[in-house]
């Protein structure tokens, strides 16, 4: 699959729960969209024995049938530690997207570290959408965060793939990186100012060459300041945007720290779904 290009497999975790058929909403939306095939997966504790598996199986197709608006699902089994094993039916299955919902019925409602939406994100090898609003209409306002680094590229292209015909709004929200440290040296507002302005053009020039590589030109560009996961809740919030995507680094323990800086934040505060995708192995 191309950045830009939508995908063909999806993977929708669903435990049964109301948050979960808001995840399974969406991935029907998207597979009926894309003409994508779906992957339910319902994950069953590491020692239920096989009888009471294929029970579940078939609790799991009754469940789905009349939900699918004539999408193309199959039904998978696992057992196991719920994060950890959609990350493999995500390689097993060549997913291309992983759906999850808010939370589902053992889940945190406040998603907090740990939780098995934040553990999928920080384990999955695919970008891991965030269903947060039941929906069966294609997603209208979308959020690009975009920083000045590759990871937030990739976000950026795969969500224009993803979101045809959407309004997209690329948003960079940033601060003078040690802005305090600098005013404890003595650098005054007139110097941090001109940090600003330097920050901004080079922004506005690495966006302009991004814009260039996307399927679709963005409906407006909105360059701004202050803490980047504070200002892209309210900029989502005052859009009115349906859907936000973050760009995450590698997933190393020590890498998510910084996903916690910034995505995960989103992730927890925003109240539009939310789309978070990996950087491209090169």
């Amino acid at each position: 699959m191309g950045l830009a290009t939508p995908p063909r497999e999806l993977l929708v975790a669903t435990d049964l729960s109301q948050p979960a058929d808001v995840a399974l909403t969406r991935a029907v939306q998207l597979a009926n969209q894309h003409g994508a095939h779906i992957t339910a997966l319902h994950v069953l504790p590491a020692d239920i024995d096989d009888d009471v598996a294929e029970h579940a199986r078939r609790n799991v197709e009754t469940h789905l049938s009349g939900r699918l608006d004539g999408a193309s699902v199959t039904v998978a089994i696992r057992r196991g530690k719920a994060d950890r094993e959609i990350a493999a039916e995500a390689a097993d299955s060549a997913a291309e997207l992983v759906v999850v919902g808010a939370h589902g019925a053992h889940w945190p409602a406040d998603a907090f570290l740990g939780s098995t939406a934040e553990n999928v994100v920080r384990t999955s090898p695919v970008p891991v959408l965030l269903a947060k609003k039941r929906s069966t209409v294609p997603y209208r306002t979308v959020v690009l965060a975009v920083d000045i680094c590759l990871a937030s590229d990739d976000a950026a292209r795969f969500a224009t793939g993803l979101t045809p015909g959407a309004d997209h709004l690329v948003i960079h929200a940033g601060v003078v990186i040690g802005e305090n440290l600098l005013r404890m040296h003595g650098v005054g507002d007139e110097e941090i100012e001109l940090l600003r302005r330097t920050c901004t053009v080079e922004a506005r020039e690495y966006i302009a060459r991004l814009i260039d590589t996307l399927p679709e030109p963005p409906k407006q560009v909105v360059i701004t300041s202050g803490h980047p996961a504070t200002r892209l809740v309210e900029l989502c919030d005052s859009h009115a945007a349906d859907l936000v995507v973050v760009g995450t680094g590698t997933r190393s323990p020590a890498s998510y720290a910084l996903l916690g800086s910034v995505a995960q934040q989103v992730m927890r505060r925003s109240k539009s779904d939310v789309l978070v995708v990996p950087a491209v192995k090169i």
